[in-house]
């Protein structure tokens, strides 16, 4: 049934976990491909047929749409497995069928691209638990993705490499930003705003020293108290 193996695509997607990806299923990826391709070629050949029953003169009508029963008999378009006859055919049942093809075609590619996003979150998040290294990847995982997937996190790793960098050389160049220090992704604010879960006492902060008592509320610089929201001395208190 058309459709059937995009679909099978999307529940592998549905099935990868925050610690597990299946195997690349290339030779599914392959099939869905190889059937849109095949509808596509389908979808020209129909579309064809329709353009050259409506340019025929009438003097060559020996049907109901003016054109020849053989007409698309002898004549095969390259990667299909049968011509498309349309002399036995009604415009309506023509125009209703490439609708379908076109409809197929649009959700394979959609199902493919659904199936390759979910892998490469998967892949992005792998990274930044390992602190942006695709070498300490284990063996076991690196098995389960495909060389391109390999290729892409190398890639996403030098190009964070070069962003923070280029940041460091503008901001800070006598520091250094480790933006893995929590194995999450970068936070995109500086500030936050945060309440004491457990009496922490004083700490000095770049803007000073900061009393932090069970129970209170203050907006600080991320940097400053990172390493107290991660043992769970502090909660963020996130804007509604």
């Amino acid at each position: 049934m058309l459709g059937d193996e995009a679909f099978k695509l999307v529940k592998e997607a549905k099935n990868i976990t925050d610690s597990h990806i299946p195997v690349y299923n290339d030779e599914q990826v392959r099939l869905v491909t190889q059937e849109t391709r095949y509808l596509w070629t389908r979808i020209e050949e129909m579309i064809a047929s329709l353009s050259s029953a409506s340019t025929l003169p009438d003097s060559q009508s020996t049907d109901m749409f003016g054109t020849q029963p053989d007409q698309f008999n002898s004549s095969t378009t390259k990667g299909s497995s049968a011509p498309i006859n349309t002399a036995h055919m009604d415009r309506d049942n023509i125009n209703g069928q490439t609708s379908l093809y076109i409809l197929t075609v649009a959700r394979n590619k959609r199902c493919l691209l659904a199936y390759h996003h979910r892998r490469t979150q998967f892949v992005r998040s792998l990274l930044w638990n390992l602190h942006l290294a695709p070498s300490l990847v284990p063996s076991e995982m690196s098995a389960h993705v495909s060389p391109e997937e390999q290729n892409y996190a190398r890639e996403y790793a030098r190009l964070n490499a070069s962003y923070r960098d280029a940041v460091e050389e503008q901001l800070c160049p006598s520091d250094s930003l480790d933006w893995t220090a929590n194995g999450e992704i970068p936070p995109r604010d500086l500030f936050i705003e945060v309440r004491v879960t457990k009496d922490c006492g004083e700490i000095v902060t770049e803007s000073g020293v900061v009393n932090l008592q069970c129970g209170t509320q203050h907006y600080l610089r991320r940097s400053d108290i990172e390493h107290l929201l991660t043992i769970g001395y502090l909660e963020h208190i996130h804007p509604t």
